[in-house]
């Protein structure tokens, strides 16, 4: 991600084609001297007052209530927001988002998820979110890149697939099956030996079962 950012160079110096790309790194810290409102102005411009900022910004990520607030005295879940806010605010072809749930409680990173998949559909560009909350990932993705290796030894960059076989290819190496809650949604941890985790793993379906066809 960092080399994506142009932060970093890969090893045979290659250089990737010019794209706009706007980063929210993984550890973000207070460095801006003002309010949220001054950031944010700063970079969504014109597009501040706008009534799509304030319903697919302000609203999902609950940024009108930081808006006097200096970045200084912010709590990690705060800032976390606001980092993510500002990152949408910014035109770019290309969205890099690093653990953009960490520090947000279960209802904030689902409500972070959809922000970001609706403003990404919405403006027609890509994001790339390395995320290691498999819901929040369920929420936002419609394709994954699943790493595998020897923690410290050697990682495996498997090529992007479809979420089902993303997801599938994850769990099926942890181990767990997945059902979806009828009423959230939301992925559920299938009780280990269980009669439907026994069933999903014979089939091969860990993910979650497919609606059956009438």
């Amino acid at each position: 991600m960092k080399i994506l950012a142009g932060m970093e160079k890969t090893d045979d110096g290659k250089k990737f084609e010019e794209l706009t790309v706007s980063y929210k790194p993984q550890y973000i810290s207070a460095e801006y001297e003002g309010t949220v409102q001054e950031l944010l102005i700063s970079v969504a411009k014109e597009n501040f007052t706008s009534n799509w900022y304030k319903t697919e910004i302000f609203q999902p990520l609950k940024i009108n209530l930081l808006l006097d607030r200096n970045l200084a005295e912010l709590s990690g879940g705060e800032l976390q927001k606001v980092a993510i806010a500002a990152c949408l605010s910014r035109k770019a072809d290309l969205y890099l988002l690093d653990e953009p749930s960490a520090y947000l409680d279960v209802e904030e990173r689902l409500n972070m998820a959809r922000a970001i998949r609706k403003i990404v559909e919405a403006q027609n560009v890509t994001a790339f979110v390395v995320e290691h909350d498999v819901v929040a990932q369920d929420f936002i993705a419609d394709r994954l890149m699943v790493f595998t290796g020897e923690p410290g030894v050697k990682g495996i960059a498997n090529p992007p697939t479809s979420l089902r076989n993303g997801m599938n290819a994850f769990l099926k190496e942890m181990e767990v099956t997945f059902r979806r809650d009828p009423v959230t949604k939301r992925p559920r941890v299938n009780k280990e030996d269980s009669k439907l985790d026994k069933f999903q793993k014979e089939i091969g379906e860990y993910y979650y079962l497919r609606e059956i066809q009438k």
